[in-house]
């Protein structure tokens, strides 16, 4: 009599294909939603845009190092805008930030779409341990609006802007605080909006005049471009590796 045995060849581990399915579908989710900028390397050319004009931005030691050369505005702009709520925020540490009073340079956190939009930052001219060292500004408020810091502020934080809903919030943390909040805008915002770091002058400036920020972190509902994740596709890599293995193992024949 003869006997039929199934072919296990055409038929990997099922277990092993949802597997791969998973880790594809969390990967492909997870890469539009978040990215955050750690600056270990040269800037990604169709993620960033640099409008240095004549000051000086380089990657060092992990951060992003400003010094001021001229009186230009300059500007770094994260080129996938955001879509739907978001949270946007960086560190910075000052390095040489002296005190020019009613001048100065300001770093500033910024969402907006055609000049218009939302910004927190930090204001040289009031000092690096100025009581009102921070403003903020929302589009349907006046600007600017500044916090009332302890006089031991310190010369690091981190600077945030948060959608939620389409009311917009600007917030600060010095050192190593907790977050305080500016300013919230009254009117609602539901634009794609593009993030940036900026740099500027009040007045007037000190050559020389210079700051580090690091951990540009963004996440949001969706970006309007693709937005890659290293660590993502290790991710789907090492599934599909996995899906290999047990393929192979399962084709093995048995002794």
């Amino acid at each position: 009599m003869m006997t039929s045995t199934k072919s296990t060849r055409s038929k990997p581990h099922a277990g092993a294909w949802l597997l791969a399915a998973s880790l594809a579908a969390a990967a492909g989710s997870a890469q539009a939603e978040t990215y955050v900028e750690t600056f270990s390397g040269p800037l990604n050319p169709t993620l960033w845009n640099l409008n240095a004009l004549g000051n000086d931005y380089q990657v060092s030691g992990g951060e992003l190092i400003f010094t001021r050369h001229s009186g230009d505005s300059s500007r770094l702009s994260f080129l996938p805008e955001l879509i739907g709520n978001f949270d946007v925020s960086f560190e910075y540490r000052l390095i040489q930030w002296d005190y020019i009073y009613a001048a100065g340079d300001r770093l500033q956190l910024d969402v907006s779409s055609g000049g218009v939009g939302h910004a927190v930052g930090r204001a040289q001219e009031l000092g690096a341990s100025s009581r009102n060292g921070y403003f903020g500004k929302v589009a349907d408020r006046d600007c600017c609006a500044s916090s009332y810091l302890a006089e031991d502020s310190v010369g690091h934080g981190a600077l945030r802007i948060v959608r939620a809903d389409g009311i917009v919030s600007v917030m600060f943390k010095d050192g190593s605080g907790s977050w305080e909040t500016l300013q919230q805008s009254v009117a609602q915002d539901h634009r794609n909006l593009q993030a940036g770091f900026s740099a500027y002058i009040h007045n007037g400036y000190y050559n020389g005049t210079s700051y580090a920020i690091d951990n540009f972190r963004l996440s949001a509902e969706g970006f309007t471009a693709p937005v890659p994740e290293p660590s993502h596709g290790a991710m789907l890599a090492c599934g599909l590796a996995v899906v290999s293995w047990l393929t192979r193992r399962r084709r093995r024949p048995s002794a």
